[in-house]
């Protein structure tokens, strides 16, 4: 039952089943074109003699009796019967010798004429002998009415095609067999790279997903197959490390505020406390308690993002209004800290875009550009039309991304050096992930670079509205 299943077996047996039809039709076409051929290969002759005998018997204008001379011209022609009506009775008025004391001649006196005064062709089998027969109606001069019938024995036909059909049995089924065993053989020979293909790919798991299949060398579809796989198992590879690290860093983030809380709880317990000293106690675990749902909160979002479940609400918005609201909120911070934040627009800019996601991006950007720029220190927004896309741009003054992270910003849990930042508390390394999310969401791409001057810049493009000329 398992072999005949494979694929080896059933294109076996699709290939035995579709040359089956072919010769079956292909007998069945031969066998009736050597059939018409043989059968009509008489009738010629059997035309040219009826022919001669209406002639011989238009010699007299009557033929009821015959002349010696008309009886050795017809003895001439072969086996013949005249058949004429007398006294409205149908009698033989001569038969050929052949035809004498034979079984045939009865026959032929009480066959029919179809076809009114048409020539008649018919095969009839007599004691297993095939007769082809003609029938030609005529008329005397005299006004009698007759038909001349002129047979041909077919015996050496029904040898022949008792020949053809005992060989189309024979050879048929030999020819099939033949071809099942070669294309059994030659589609084992050209499946043969899928089970090693097949071998290979089982002993790849999740630890070994950088091995490789090996090509075959050629461009066929076995290649192409292979091509295929080994791009599907790089993608893995690829989307396996990342998960592996995702998850690495995601244990490492809860872990060190859960270490804390813990540490804190352990010292709490070692000796009583003041009220004063559990205020700052319990301050500092809401701290980590903070932390850690900020960081739940985070990976659930990108969690539901990657599942596709976070739909945007996609309507007409005014970008630099969104943009002048977050950095006036983010005024108060920046004076707090002692930055100098500025804000360029050039003029409207209206983009299809969820509202709530965009004042997201604008959170994170501007966010984290204060938070890596020190005291004394600016920075710069600024939206402008370039091209077909509405630009976007966060600079900040402060010691900017190695060269090494540019690429990396925007992974989950990435953080660059922490002599970037001014404080102890660089993040998670989520926010940068999420805004990337938000801009590819809206069509827009994000990029990180660094100022010649020092600091970096955050350039996204977003496409306007189709509405916008």
């Amino acid at each position: 039952m398992r072999f005949s299943k494979t694929l080896r077996y059933r294109l076996t047996a699709w290939y035995c089943f579709a040359l089956a039809v072919v010769l079956f039709s292909f007998g069945v076409l031969l066998y009736g074109l050597v059939h018409y051929h043989l059968l009509h290969h008489h009738d010629e002759p059997l035309r040219a003699g009826a022919g001669s005998i209406i002639k011989i018997l238009a010699e007299q204008d009557d033929c009821h009796d015959l002349t010696p001379h008309q009886i050795e011209e017809l003895g001439k022609i072969g086996k013949l019967a005249l058949i004429h009506e007398d006294q409205g009775a149908r009698n033989v008025f001569y038969k050929s010798p052949e035809l004498a004391d034979g079984p045939l001649e009865p026959h032929l006196t009480k066959l029919p004429l179809k076809g009114g005064g048409s020539p008649q062709f018919e095969t009839v089998l007599m004691e297993g002998i095939p007769w082809r027969v003609l029938s030609l109606p005529y008329q005397s001069r005299a006004g009698r009415n007759g038909v001349v019938r002129v047979v041909e024995d077919m015996g050496d036909i029904q040898e022949t095609l008792e020949a053809l059909r005992l060989g189309l049995l024979i050879l048929a089924p030999v020819g099939i067999l033949i071809s099942a065993l070669a294309g059994y053989w030659l589609s084992g020979k050209a499946l043969a790279p899928v089970g090693r293909i097949t071998a290979l790919a089982q002993d790849i798991e999740a630890n070994n997903l950088d091995q490789r299949l090996p090509h075959p060398g050629v461009d066929s579809e076995i290649g192409r197959l292979v091509d295929t796989l080994n791009r599907m198992f790089a993608r893995l590879n690829t989307s396996f490390e990342a998960m592996k690290r995702f998850t690495a860093d995601a244990s490492h983030e809860l872990r060190s505020p859960l270490a804390t809380m813990q540490n804190t709880i352990d010292v709490i317990r070692e000796r009583p406390r003041t009220v004063e000293e559990h205020q700052v106690t319990l301050l500092n675990i809401g701290r980590d308690v903070t932390r850690l749902s900020t960081i739940v909160e985070d990976l659930l979002l990108l969690a539901r993002a990657d599942a596709g479940r976070l739909a945007m609400k996609m309507e007409p918005v005014r970008l630099d209004w969104i943009l002048e609201s977050q950095v006036e909120a983010h005024q108060a911070q920046a004076k707090s800290s002692g930055i100098d934040l500025r804000i360029s627009v050039s003029g409207a800019a209206l983009i299809l875009g969820d509202e709530r996601w965009l004042h997201q991006l604008l959170v994170n950007l501007l966010g984290n550009a204060l938070k890596f720029t020190p005291g004394g220190g600016q920075v710069s927004a600024a939206l402008i039309m370039v091209g077909d896309k509405i630009r976007m741009t966060i600079e900040d003054s402060g010691p900017g991304i190695r060269e090494e992270d540019l690429e990396k910003v925007f992974e989950r849990f990435f953080r660059s050096d922490p002599s970037r930042s001014r404080n102890s508390t660089p993040g998670s390394g989520l926010g940068l992930a999420i805004t990337a999310w938000i801009a590819e969401a809206h069509g827009a791409s994000i990029q990180a670079s660094n100022r010649p001057e020092g600091g970096a810049v955050f350039t996204v493009l977003f496409p306007p509205h189709p509405q916008v000329p």
